[in-house]
């Protein structure tokens, strides 16, 4: 089977963009040899001809009806693949899904089934809360910080004196996450999908305990670089504090 990105350079580089993003928290430590998880809408790089292509899926539904997303595509890693999987051939080990006229189910057009990392739900209900056309490329993605969790672990999971502290160290680096960053109570909870997705739908980074940091950008690269700087300041806070 062709792959979709054939003929199609634009959405080639934008998936070449997040597996370098995919690289590079990795080789950051922070997705503990996997690769994480990634989403993005790659929607405005659909041409006519793929935007035609027959699902290569049942639908999946959404179980509730996600008006912002008509028409809408997404591109989505695969559940618990490795880094070294992802990034040699990356359209092996994630897919291009699109939303139906309904709004309520999803099907996968290209390239490979795959079983879907679970914060796909939450993600996509995040996006329709997402309306403003400058975020039509925007990206999510799902890292693991050891760092982190220390650092959280250490100030008891205080989001607010770990952004003083972090101010601290350096004043001028953190308005990439300053005041949009929290942190939401583990799974298991009834709320948990829905605070999730309401916090990714503000455009907040949202660390979760023993579960991992989600961060948020304009494009893959955007999203990667404020996990990388959280993820710096948690450092420091384990070195000197």
């Amino acid at each position: 089977m062709v792959s979709i990105l054939y003929k199609n350079d634009l959405l080639a580089k934008k998936v070449s963009r997040v597996v370098d993003a995919a690289r590079c928290i990795s080789s950051h430590g922070l997705t503990l040899g996997r690769a994480g998880a990634l989403f993005m809408d790659v929607t405005e790089l659909m041409t006519e001809d793929a935007q035609r292509k027959v699902a290569i899926s049942p639908e999946y539904s959404l179980e509730e009806v996600l008006s912002g997303l008509k028409g809408r595509y997404f591109y989505t890693t695969a559940l618990k693949c490795s880094i070294e999987q992802y990034t040699k051939t990356p359209m092996d080990f994630s897919c291009i899904i699109r939303i139906n006229d309904n709004c309520n189910a999803f099907e996968i057009i290209a390239d490979n089934l795959i079983k879907f990392p679970i914060e796909l739900s939450p993600v996509l209900k995040a996006y329709n809360l997402l309306t403003d056309p400058k975020f039509s490329s925007a990206c999510f993605i799902h890292s693991y910080p050891p760092e982190l969790e220390s650092a959280m672990r250490k100030i008891g999971y205080d989001t607010k004196r770990f952004l003083n502290m972090a101010a601290d160290f350096s004043p001028d680096q953190t308005w990439t996450f300053k005041n949009s960053f929290a942190v939401i109570e583990q799974e298991g909870n009834s709320d948990f999908e829905a605070t999730l997705s309401q916090a990714l739908g503000k455009k907040t980074n949202v660390y979760i305990p023993r579960h991992g940091l989600y961060t948020f950008g304009i494009d893959s690269i955007a999203a990667s670089d404020k996990a990388l700087i959280i993820n710096h300041f948690a450092t420091l806070i384990n070195r000197f504090c």
